[in-house]
């Protein structure tokens, strides 16, 4: 064996050595990280589903809302395409607001913004996740707008499937916003209350 492979086999056993160290430490603070946002509380009244009837000439628009805490603290918001165009450009200005605050502030909000009835999760069999829904969210203002494929109600679902609520139904079968909504209910994995008036 030569000398210079003598001298590198040790620091190649101390670069081994401290790479471990530094994961098997960095494991317990990624682990801690990683379920901070994930809600250990029961899943009653963690997703809500806001609806507008009369929206979009009667077919209908709906927004979203989601427990951020388990002591009752909420995100919500919607795209609104406040001028009704068919199509507007990522980027572009598509009527994309969010609020935060109490269950009843975030009821009180959505009132404000002219929407008439919900619908809250009862029961789920999956986790709920803050995390990847706040970021989904605050991506809405930049992804633009378009009638199919793209409108307040493919918001609504994927910001409630990034915070986990499981078995939304698809918009490709219910592509009008009322329509969608009259169909969360009952499935193996959910569970949804009826409609409540706002």
């Amino acid at each position: 064996m030569s000398m210079a492979s003598a001298v590198r086999r040790p620091r190649f056993l101390v670069f081994c050595v401290l790479t471990v160290a530094l994961l098997a430490a960095s494991i317990g603070p990624l682990t801690a990280f990683a379920s901070a946002a994930t809600l250990q509380c029961d899943p009653a009244n963690g997703a809500y589903v806001f609806v507008r009837t009369a929206g979009a000439n009667g077919l209908g628009h709906v927004g979203w809302g989601y427990r951020l805490t388990c002591d009752g603290s909420y995100a919500f918001g919607s795209v609104e395409n406040p001028t009704g165009k068919a199509h507007i450009d990522k980027g572009f200005d598509n009527g994309f607001w969010r609020g935060s605050g109490t269950e009843q502030e975030m009821l009180t909000a959505m009132r404000s913004h002219g929407y008439n009835a919900y619908k809250r999760i009862t029961g789920s069999r999956s986790t709920l996740d803050t995390g990847p829904a706040d970021v989904v969210a605050a991506a809405s203002a930049g992804r633009g707008y378009d009638v199919i494929g793209n409108n307040c109600a493919d918001n609504v679902w994927d910001v409630l499937h990034a915070y986990g609520v499981p078995d939304l139904p698809y918009l490709q079968l219910h592509p009008a916003p009322n329509n969608w909504y009259a169909t969360l209910g009952h499935t193996a994995n959910a569970d949804w209350a009826t409609s409540t008036t706002l």
